[in-house]
């Protein structure tokens, strides 16, 4: 009997031993395949990283260059479009800038002209890509010499300058309205600083200023002294 029983507490230890074994066995398991997916999620992770870093600056990069091509470009509104070739576009553009805005400006000094968008019953913008910044600047300066003519003209700014400007107006209107000086030049609200006042002497002007410790009486003595100096210094004619 005792045989039986000590058969039998060894047959339970057996089996305790086992469901131990198993749940050592279920633990390492599950801590191998945590450690697994952790480790793939890590790469994974890290990957992605690099690859967003990797858009991030493609992005920029594109931005740049999208924002260098339309660096001498100005967009036309309201030009007449009546146009049937090229040439007929490029001189309309060209009557604008000669005519209403009085600027002289060959065609040579304009790269391309083109309509935006395709035509759906409504005057398109015309952009125009020119050969120098500086006619472009002189012509943004003059644009309101187009107003009576009901012709306008804008910057042409990258799609994500325009979503910056867009997002920018609600504050650039409220601090314009509370007596701020602020301007939109592109992506970024900038205030205007008052002018200096110039509390010196204008510039490009001299001022003689006396000595102190000279008088005009000793200036006086000094002259005459001088004078006697060279007067003993020229012979005498015999």
């Amino acid at each position: 009997m005792e045989e039986i029983m000590k058969a039998s507490r060894n047959i339970q230890n057996d089996i305790a031993q086992q469901k131990q074994d198993m749940k050592d066995m279920e633990k390492n398991i599950k801590e191998t395949i945590n450690k697994n997916i952790d480790e793939k999620f890590n790469r994974i992770e890290s990957r992605t990283h690099e690859l967003e870093q990797k858009i991030e600056a493609q992005q920029k990069a594109i931005d740049f260059l999208d924002k260098q091509m339309r660096k001498k470009n100005i967009i036309f509104f309201g030009i007449p479009e009546s146009e049937q070739s090229y040439g007929e576009l490029l001189n309309l553009i060209l009557e604008v800038i000669n005519k209403n805005m009085s600027i002289p400006c060959p065609d040579w000094e304009i790269e391309t002209v083109a309509r935006l968008g395709k035509y759906n019953g409504r005057l398109r913008p015309v952009v125009v890509k020119l050969t120098t910044t500086g006619r472009k600047l002189q012509l943004l300066k003059k644009k309101k010499t187009l107003e009576v003519s009901g012709i306008y003209m804008k910057e042409d700014y990258t799609p994500a300058v325009l979503a910056k400007r867009k997002e920018l107006q609600e504050e650039f209107k409220h601090r314009r309205l509370s007596g701020e000086k602020v301007i939109l030049p592109y992506d970024k609200i900038v205030t205007l600083k008052p002018r200096e006042q110039v509390t010196g002497p204008p510039k490009g002007k001299t001022y003689n200023k006396r000595f102190l410790s000279e008088s005009p009486e000793d200036k006086n003595n000094s002259k005459a002294l001088n004078s006697a100096e060279q007067s003993k210094q020229v012979p005498k004619k015999k």
